[in-house]
């Protein structure tokens, strides 16, 4: 899962937990196990990530709670671990852990797969109607040698934030095109107003983000896809370009002004400038629906989304698919057939996810379900609602993009994060950044470590 959130929301957990918490213990339970549980009562456990607040308190109260009441003989512990990934990964690897096993995404589930660590759903997904329910996208990407073994817990997607305020003072609109992107990334730097509030100080992997969005949105989705499957290789001219074009846009200094700033400026400063008409846009994942509320309040502007814009003319814009964490059911568990009625839960009611996901805010917790905007509370912010209704749709028919956290194996993608930056300070070339990358996802696809590509229509 890349969103810097998640930084904050652990290095506050860390500070309310104290030292004296073990970090190779799940923390954090507020809803403790009965003692002794009833005669034919069986536990199931659950370690997630942690969540802070009125969060918590939703994920408890409108799923844990509800799941309990409505399941007598099954007690669902759900406990917060700040270092969610290391410690489920240590302790299944040694053969215990919780039943229900939650992973950064589908990439990582693969070792779990080849490790003998979690268990083939197949018969779950039969037993449930998971196939009728679940987006055929959401089934494929957990699947591993043809079985499924995972299922997404939440999914999201890029998208362009703008200070609506700023642009209807101005008469903007979103751009739609490489043409109005430029255009308008160009007045707002003569206005001495910062096109794109762009960094990466919280967040190194946020370099990933534009490197992906370029891909998508210069080469398009089918050519990103023709190269995960190595129909086409990394080094085609179509990567090399939109690379190129991405290195332009930093050095005209549209993104916070340039590179020093790009790498030295925080979440709380490139989101402030988004919320106080610093900046105008900025290019970000869902889990801005987090953000954008905090830095624009009592600012006196309002906030917006719009899809990002094509950057080649031949391109179709797409929304690309990013799954932030999977759920598994662990192979140690003693209660395999309780741990699926708790993963059937998350994914049988469009009412109670809508409002999961509504209560916990900022796209968390987006199970892979058709949603309607009758499925929602009626308070809900409205953009929060179009967002959610038109990916759940789009995706639906089978039209995305491929997020490089999800889709890239593990080494191709931390040199993309890293060898972007040699190419924006101009020790690399953006022809060799694109042929190393080729050669390190040749080399993890010979090795089995490219994660299932759901195929584009």
């Amino acid at each position: 899962m890349k969103r810097p959130i998640l930084i904050w929301a652990t290095l506050l957990a860390f500070l309310l937990l104290g030292s004296a918490c073990s970090p190779a213990t799940p923390t954090g339970e507020t809803r403790p196990t009965a003692t002794p549980l009833p005669e034919g009562v069986v536990k199931v456990t659950w370690w997630t990530e942690p969540l802070m607040g009125s969060n918590r308190e939703a994920l408890l109260r409108d799923f844990v709670d509800t799941f309990n009441a409505a399941h007598p003989g099954i007690f669902l512990e759900v406990l917060f671990q700040p270092d969610l990934d290391r410690v489920t990964r240590t302790a299944v690897q040694g053969g215990t852990g919780p039943d229900i096993v939650q992973s950064p995404g589908p990439a990582f589930m693969m070792d779990y797969v080849e490790a003998g660590h979690v268990l083939n759903l197949d018969g779950y997904a039969a037993k449930y109607g998971w196939n009728e329910r679940i987006f055929p996208w959401a089934l494929h990407v957990g699947q591993v040698h043809g079985h499924l073994y995972s299922l997404p817990l939440t999914y999201e997607t890029m998208v362009l934030w703008y200070n609506k305020t700023l642009f209807d003072q101005h008469g903007w609109t979103p751009p739609t095109n490489r043409a109005e992107l430029e255009a308008l990334a160009g007045e707002c730097q003569a206005q001495g107003i910062i096109p794109f509030a762009h960094a990466n100080a919280s967040w190194k992997a946020a370099n990933e983000w534009y490197v992906g969005m370029f891909y998508s949105n210069y080469a398009g989705a089918d050519k990103v896809y023709q190269a995960l499957t190595q129909q086409i290789h990394w080094d085609d001219p179509l990567f090399v370009e939109a690379i190129k074009l991405l290195k332009d846009y930093m050095d005209r200094g549209w993104f916070s002004g340039g590179r020093e700033n790009y790498y030295s400026l925080t979440l709380t400063d490139h989101w402030g400038a988004l919320g106080d008409g610093t900046a105008a846009m900025k290019m970000e994942g869902t889990w801005g629906f987090m953000h954008a509320p905090i830095y624009f309040k009592d600012t006196g502007n309002e906030w917006d989304w719009a899809p990002l814009p094509r950057l080649r003319d031949e391109v179709t814009p797409v929304y690309d698919l990013g799954i932030g964490s999977t759920v598994s059911i662990n192979a140690a568990s003693p209660h395999p057939d309780a741990a699926a009625e708790v993963l059937d839960w998350l994914y049988s009611d469009p009412k109670r996810a809508a409002r999961l996901i509504s209560d916990i805010g900022g796209g968390e917790y987006v199970v892979p379900i058709p949603l309607t905007e009758e499925d929602f509370p009626p308070e809900v912010d409205a953009r929060f609602i179009r967002a959610l209704t038109t990916f759940s749709a789009k995706f639906a028919e089978g039209e995305y993009g491929y997020t490089t956290w999800t889709f890239w194996p593990a080494k191709t993608e931390q040199y993309i994060i890293s060898g972007i930056e040699e190419v924006w300070n101009g020790s690399l070339s953006p022809e060799a950044y694109c042929q190393e990358q080729q050669r390190l996802f040749a080399a993890d696809l010979a090795a089995g470590k490219v994660p299932p590509i759901p195929m584009r229509p």
